[in-house]
């Protein structure tokens, strides 16, 4: 059964049941959740190898708010994962991290 993602208010909800976010966190998270959307887009186009979950977008709340930079941590999150399948690969999600976190 394929099920697509949710919208992203209600995966900003969804995340907010797993870690207590204050205003400037959840500006930062609705960011991370663009990001997540931008790669399973990639991903459902094959221009990328994989596609975040919505415990990637928990995860990288969770290192925000524990004071994390939110570059590094979506690096940590969304980008690690593609050095499996090589530099190019990561370069990729490192470059669209870099436009949304600058």
């Amino acid at each position: 059964i394929m099920l697509d993602y949710p919208p992203e208010d209600t995966e900003l909800e969804i995340i907010k049941k797993h870690v207590n976010l204050n205003y400037n966190d959840e500006k930062v998270v609705r960011s991370a959740i663009k990001l997540a959307n931008s790669l399973r887009r990639a991903a459902s186009l094959e221009e990328i190898f994989y596609s975040p979950s919505i415990r990637e977008t928990i995860a990288f709340s969770k290192l925000i708010t524990n004071d994390t930079n939110s570059k590094d941590a979506a690096e940590i999150v969304f980008a690690n994962v593609y050095h499996q399948w090589g530099e190019i690969e990561y370069r990729k999600v490192m470059d669209i991290i870099t436009s949304i976190f600058i």
